[in-house]
């Protein structure tokens, strides 16, 4: 299949450095992730996390576009902070074959789910709130306030795959991206 070069695509990153770094005693509880969870899993793994105030660790602010730093990874999850500034968003996207746990460390984002033949649904996501994104889930995620707004993203399975979802010729076309990639608005 070839892309058509009016449609915008994200940028791969490279993968995290190996062997994984030491965790902090107070994420330690992360190596006992021995099986697939489900989002409300997901949301608890995120929270534990945000209460443990380990996350301050891994923030990176980056003008340019929204950043985030992994956690933590194995065969069943992979674990990320997203930083957010004002202006950062990612485009209309799902998981593939992940599901997606969120919790708000700092600030706010502001999140889309798209309605057929209606204006996309939107709500905010202030801090010390989750939410839950199951399989098929679908959703846009914005700065709302806090410089920077810092979430973290539990998924399991890893996130090896996103659907990033473009508008072309009046119609919605899914795009498989690979799962470390920068989302964009468009």
């Amino acid at each position: 299949m070839t892309r058509s070069p009016d449609i915008t695509t994200s940028t791969e990153l490279p993968p995290p450095p190996w062997p994984f770094p030491d965790l902090p005693d107070s994420l330690r509880f992360l190596e006992d992730i021995d099986r697939v969870h489900d989002a409300s899993e997901l949301v608890t793994i995120a929270r534990r996390i945000v209460e443990s105030g380990a996350w301050r660790d891994y923030v990176v602010e980056n003008h340019e576009f929204r950043d985030y730093r992994l956690i933590f990874e194995n065969e069943f999850t992979d674990i990320w902070a997203l930083s957010w500034l004002p202006g950062q968003t990612t485009g209309f996207h799902d998981h593939d074959a992940s599901e997606v746990g969120i919790c708000v460390a700092r600030g706010a984002v502001r999140e889309w789910h798209p309605v057929h033949e209606a204006p996309p649904l939107d709500h905010v996501i202030a801090e010390g709130a989750t939410q839950e994104g199951p399989l098929g889930y679908i959703h846009q995620v914005a700065h709302e306030y806090g410089d920077p707004a810092v979430t973290i993203h539990a998924y399991s399975p890893p996130l090896v795959r996103v659907g990033q979802y473009r508008e072309r010729d009046g119609r919605m076309i899914r795009l498989p991206e690979p799962g470390r990639t920068r989302l964009t608005p468009s």
